[in-house]
Protein backbone atom coordinates (compact mmCIF):
# COMPACT_ATOMS: atom_id res chain seq x y z
CA UNK A 1 0.00 0.00 0.00
CA UNK A 2 1.69 3.38 -1.29
CA UNK A 3 1.20 6.29 1.40
CA UNK A 4 -1.46 8.87 0.92
CA UNK A 5 0.98 11.10 -0.56
CA UNK A 6 -0.81 13.70 -3.78
CA UNK A 7 0.30 15.10 -6.56
CA UNK A 8 2.15 18.31 -6.16
CA UNK A 9 2.67 17.80 -2.72
CA UNK A 10 6.71 18.96 -2.31
CA UNK A 11 8.16 19.84 -5.42
CA UNK A 12 6.32 18.08 -8.47
CA UNK A 13 8.52 16.26 -11.21
CA UNK A 14 7.65 17.95 -14.50
CA UNK A 15 5.38 14.67 -15.35
CA UNK A 16 2.91 12.00 -13.96
CA UNK A 17 5.55 9.94 -14.96
CA UNK A 18 7.96 11.04 -13.17
CA UNK A 19 6.25 11.42 -10.26
CA UNK A 20 4.55 7.96 -9.90
CA UNK A 21 8.00 6.69 -10.56
CA UNK A 22 9.03 8.41 -7.75
CA UNK A 23 6.62 7.47 -5.92
CA UNK A 24 7.11 4.36 -6.20
CA UNK A 25 10.60 3.88 -6.05
CA UNK A 26 9.96 5.48 -2.35
CA UNK A 27 7.57 2.73 -1.18
CA UNK A 28 9.42 0.35 -2.61
CA UNK A 29 12.90 1.29 -0.76
CA UNK A 30 10.90 2.30 2.33
CA UNK A 31 9.65 -1.40 2.82
CA UNK A 32 5.80 -0.53 1.76
CA UNK A 33 5.74 -2.67 -1.10
CA UNK A 34 7.62 -5.63 -0.51
CA UNK A 35 9.68 -8.05 -3.27
CA UNK A 36 7.35 -10.19 -4.42
CA UNK A 37 4.53 -8.25 -3.71
CA UNK A 38 1.33 -7.76 -7.31
CA UNK A 39 1.18 -4.46 -8.70
CA UNK A 40 -1.78 -4.43 -9.88
CA UNK A 41 -1.76 -1.24 -12.71
CA UNK A 42 -5.63 -0.90 -12.51
CA UNK A 43 -5.57 -0.55 -8.37
CA UNK A 44 -2.51 1.36 -8.16
CA UNK A 45 -3.90 3.87 -10.76
CA UNK A 46 -6.59 4.44 -9.20
CA UNK A 47 -5.20 4.88 -5.64
CA UNK A 48 -2.23 7.61 -6.94
CA UNK A 49 -4.84 9.15 -8.62
CA UNK A 50 -3.61 9.10 -12.47
CA UNK A 51 -4.32 7.01 -15.36
CA UNK A 52 -2.78 3.92 -16.02
CA UNK A 53 -0.84 4.94 -19.24
CA UNK A 54 1.98 7.00 -17.23
CA UNK A 55 2.08 4.54 -14.87
CA UNK A 56 2.97 1.68 -16.96
CA UNK A 57 5.58 4.41 -18.34
CA UNK A 58 7.04 4.58 -14.81
CA UNK A 59 6.71 0.70 -14.12
CA UNK A 60 8.63 0.29 -17.42
CA UNK A 61 11.27 2.43 -16.28
CA UNK A 62 11.29 1.23 -12.74
CA UNK A 63 12.11 -2.40 -14.51
CA UNK A 64 14.96 -1.20 -16.26
CA UNK A 65 16.39 -0.21 -12.90
CA UNK A 66 16.10 -4.06 -11.63
CA UNK A 67 12.90 -2.66 -9.00
CA UNK A 68 10.22 -4.25 -10.39
CA UNK A 69 9.58 -6.99 -12.98
CA UNK A 70 6.88 -6.19 -15.43
CA UNK A 71 3.79 -9.15 -15.67
CA UNK A 72 1.23 -10.26 -18.39
CA UNK A 73 -2.86 -9.13 -17.37
CA UNK A 74 -1.85 -5.94 -16.76
CA UNK A 75 0.14 -5.69 -13.72
CA UNK A 76 4.22 -5.65 -11.94
CA UNK A 77 5.82 -7.12 -9.30
CA UNK A 78 8.13 -5.38 -7.30
CA UNK A 79 11.69 -7.89 -7.57
CA UNK A 80 12.97 -10.35 -5.43
CA UNK A 81 16.88 -9.99 -4.06
CA UNK A 82 18.93 -12.95 -3.79
CA UNK A 83 22.81 -13.69 -2.75
CA UNK A 84 23.65 -14.13 -6.29
CA UNK A 85 22.35 -10.81 -7.21
CA UNK A 86 24.11 -9.09 -3.97
CA UNK A 87 27.35 -10.84 -5.60
CA UNK A 88 26.85 -9.44 -8.78
CA UNK A 89 25.94 -5.58 -8.26
CA UNK A 90 28.47 -5.75 -5.47
CA UNK A 91 31.02 -6.55 -8.29
CA UNK A 92 30.10 -3.99 -10.38
CA UNK A 93 29.49 -1.16 -7.73
CA UNK A 94 33.08 -1.81 -6.74
CA UNK A 95 34.39 -1.42 -10.33
CA UNK A 96 32.47 1.63 -11.03
CA UNK A 97 31.40 3.71 -8.11
CA UNK A 98 35.23 4.44 -7.01
CA UNK A 99 36.32 5.91 -10.28
CA UNK A 100 32.84 7.90 -10.27
CA UNK A 101 33.88 8.75 -6.72
CA UNK A 102 37.37 10.06 -7.48
CA UNK A 103 36.28 11.68 -10.87
CA UNK A 104 33.64 13.77 -8.74
CA UNK A 105 35.98 15.03 -5.58
CA UNK A 106 38.58 15.11 -8.54
CA UNK A 107 36.34 18.08 -10.23
CA UNK A 108 34.42 19.01 -6.94
CA UNK A 109 34.06 22.21 -6.22
CA UNK A 110 32.52 24.17 -3.04
CA UNK A 111 28.82 23.81 -4.32
CA UNK A 112 29.70 19.73 -4.05
CA UNK A 113 31.48 19.38 -1.18
CA UNK A 114 28.19 21.50 0.70
CA UNK A 115 25.65 18.94 -0.99
CA UNK A 116 27.56 16.04 0.31
CA UNK A 117 28.24 17.33 3.82
CA UNK A 118 24.37 18.47 4.06
CA UNK A 119 23.42 14.95 2.48
CA UNK A 120 25.51 13.34 5.52
CA UNK A 121 24.15 15.89 8.14
CA UNK A 122 20.64 14.24 7.54
CA UNK A 123 22.09 10.86 8.27
CA UNK A 124 22.24 12.57 11.79
CA UNK A 125 18.55 12.72 12.66
CA UNK A 126 18.12 9.37 13.25
CA UNK A 127 20.75 6.51 14.41
CA UNK A 128 19.63 4.48 11.88
CA UNK A 129 18.79 7.00 8.72
CA UNK A 130 16.37 6.53 7.08
CA UNK A 131 16.72 4.37 3.69
CA UNK A 132 16.07 7.22 1.26
CA UNK A 133 18.37 9.15 3.31
CA UNK A 134 20.94 6.47 2.86
CA UNK A 135 20.46 6.65 -0.94
CA UNK A 136 20.63 10.50 -1.71
CA UNK A 137 23.87 10.30 0.33
CA UNK A 138 25.45 7.74 -2.00
CA UNK A 139 24.12 9.79 -4.86
CA UNK A 140 24.70 12.61 -3.97
CA UNK A 141 28.75 11.65 -3.73
CA UNK A 142 28.61 10.26 -7.62
CA UNK A 143 26.68 13.38 -8.47
CA UNK A 144 29.36 15.33 -9.67
CA UNK A 145 31.00 12.58 -11.94
CA UNK A 146 32.26 14.57 -15.18
CA UNK A 147 31.03 11.08 -17.38
CA UNK A 148 27.50 10.90 -17.87
CA UNK A 149 27.49 7.33 -18.40
CA UNK A 150 29.41 6.29 -15.90
CA UNK A 151 27.44 8.59 -13.40
CA UNK A 152 24.08 6.88 -14.92
CA UNK A 153 25.53 3.07 -14.59
CA UNK A 154 27.19 3.85 -10.77
CA UNK A 155 23.56 5.51 -9.90
CA UNK A 156 21.42 2.71 -11.34
CA UNK A 157 23.33 0.02 -9.65
CA UNK A 158 23.52 2.15 -6.29
CA UNK A 159 19.81 2.49 -6.03
CA UNK A 160 19.10 -1.11 -7.00
CA UNK A 161 21.46 -2.11 -4.26
CA UNK A 162 19.65 -0.31 -2.02
CA UNK A 163 16.62 -2.21 -2.03
CA UNK A 164 18.83 -5.48 -1.22
CA UNK A 165 20.11 -3.32 1.59
CA UNK A 166 16.85 -2.83 3.07
CA UNK A 167 15.35 -6.45 2.20
CA UNK A 168 18.57 -8.04 3.45
CA UNK A 169 19.86 -6.43 6.25
CA UNK A 170 16.24 -5.18 7.71
CA UNK A 171 17.77 -5.00 11.13
CA UNK A 172 21.38 -3.71 12.44
CA UNK A 173 23.43 -4.00 15.64
CA UNK A 174 22.36 -1.95 18.48
CA UNK A 175 25.28 0.30 18.36
CA UNK A 176 25.02 1.06 14.69
CA UNK A 177 24.86 4.76 13.67
CA UNK A 178 24.73 5.23 10.18
CA UNK A 179 26.13 9.23 10.21
CA UNK A 180 28.97 7.40 11.92
CA UNK A 181 29.32 4.25 9.00
CA UNK A 182 29.89 7.02 6.45
CA UNK A 183 32.05 9.70 8.29
CA UNK A 184 35.32 8.84 7.10
CA UNK A 185 34.30 9.01 3.67
CA UNK A 186 32.03 12.11 3.96
CA UNK A 187 35.19 13.85 5.95
CA UNK A 188 37.60 12.64 2.37
CA UNK A 189 35.52 13.72 0.16
CA UNK A 190 35.35 16.85 1.79
CA UNK A 191 38.76 17.67 2.31
CA UNK A 192 39.63 16.62 -1.40
CA UNK A 193 40.96 13.47 -1.20
CA UNK A 194 40.36 11.43 -4.12
CA UNK A 195 42.18 8.61 -3.80
CA UNK A 196 40.98 8.26 -0.31
CA UNK A 197 37.90 8.43 -0.78
CA UNK A 198 37.76 5.76 -3.51
CA UNK A 199 39.76 3.49 -1.23
CA UNK A 200 37.08 4.17 1.77
CA UNK A 201 34.21 3.52 -0.18
CA UNK A 202 35.57 0.42 -1.56
CA UNK A 203 35.76 -0.73 1.65
CA UNK A 204 32.32 0.53 2.87
CA UNK A 205 30.88 -1.46 -0.41
CA UNK A 206 32.98 -4.54 0.66
CA UNK A 207 31.99 -4.68 4.37
CA UNK A 208 28.19 -4.00 3.45
CA UNK A 209 28.31 -7.29 1.23
CA UNK A 210 30.50 -9.36 4.23
CA UNK A 211 27.03 -8.26 5.98
CA UNK A 212 24.44 -9.30 3.36
CA UNK A 213 26.44 -12.58 2.92
CA UNK A 214 26.36 -13.66 6.50
CA UNK A 215 22.35 -12.46 6.53
CA UNK A 216 21.32 -14.34 2.94
CA UNK A 217 23.48 -17.50 3.60
CA UNK A 218 21.66 -18.01 6.61
CA UNK A 219 24.51 -17.51 8.62
CA UNK A 220 22.44 -14.61 10.89
CA UNK A 221 19.58 -16.73 10.45
CA UNK A 222 17.44 -15.10 8.22
CA UNK A 223 18.17 -16.40 4.71
CA UNK A 224 16.23 -14.65 1.80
Amino acid sequence: MLSSEKIGSGKQPLTLTEWAEQRIRSSIMEGELRPSETLVISNLAEQMGISATPLREALRKLAAEGLVDLQSHGSARVSEVSLQEANEIYELRLILEPIALERSVTAGDEDYRERVSAAWRMLETEPIAAPHLHTTFHRTLLSNCDSKWLLRLATSLSDRSALIVQVGLPERPTNYRTAEVHHTLMERVIAGDAAGAAEELSLHLRTTLAALHYVLSGSGGAAN
